[in-house]
């Protein structure tokens, strides 16, 4: 399940970037920087799902 999340994750980024850059070709660098961060939110959440998955410490789940 969780390595389908990061997948999901990195995919959803993947194409995040790329319609940045489109979004940058058009010079409409305010869309652009805003589809760029979530690009950023969705990498991170990837490496937290990934990272979370070595965990050695009990959780309260």
């Amino acid at each position: 399940m969780k390595k389908s999340s990061v997948r999901l994750l990195l995919t959803a980024a993947a194409l995040l970037l790329i319609a940045g850059t489109l979004f940058g070709f058009a010079q409409s660098w305010i869309y652009a920087g805003l589809i760029w961060s979530g690009a950023f939110g969705c990498l991170v959440a990837a490496l937290n799902f990934r990272d979370a998955e070595n965990d050695d410490e009990p959780h309260e789940d």
